[in-house]
């Protein structure tokens, strides 16, 4: 397999049950994490991009958290339905950004 161009990180991190922090796994990280494997599957971009699921990203209170590199973009509150437009916008477009998904400015956690 070649060199990837594009990594996602997607945290899946799951907290024990009445934990303190949020986590992203009870918000939906798998699917979120399954959608990206399946479409970029579908795409057919295996070569180019790769899709990581991870442990927190620390920032807990805004999951479900996506990473892209090599551009260092942060998405949260990611859903299942925002995974086309990410992967079109910002993991095949250059690293432009879906700005409503934008992380906010702010400390990490």
């Amino acid at each position: 397999m070649p060199k990837p161009e594009v990594q996602i990180l997607v945290c899946v991190n799951q907290r024990e049950p009445g934990a303190r922090k949020a986590c992203c796994a009870p918000r939906g990280g798998m699917e979120v994490y399954r959608r990206f494997k399946d479409r970029i599957k579908e795409l057919g971009v295996r070569d180019t991009v790769i899709v990581t699921r991870t442990g927190c990203l620390k920032h807990c209170s805004r999951g479900v958290v996506v990473c892209l590199w090599p551009w260092n973009v942060w998405y949260g509150g990611v859903e299942v339905e925002d995974v086309d437009e990410i992967l079109e916008v910002t993991a095949l477009g250059g690293g432009e950004e879906v700005e409503r998904l934008r992380m906010p400015p702010g400390g990490w956690e």
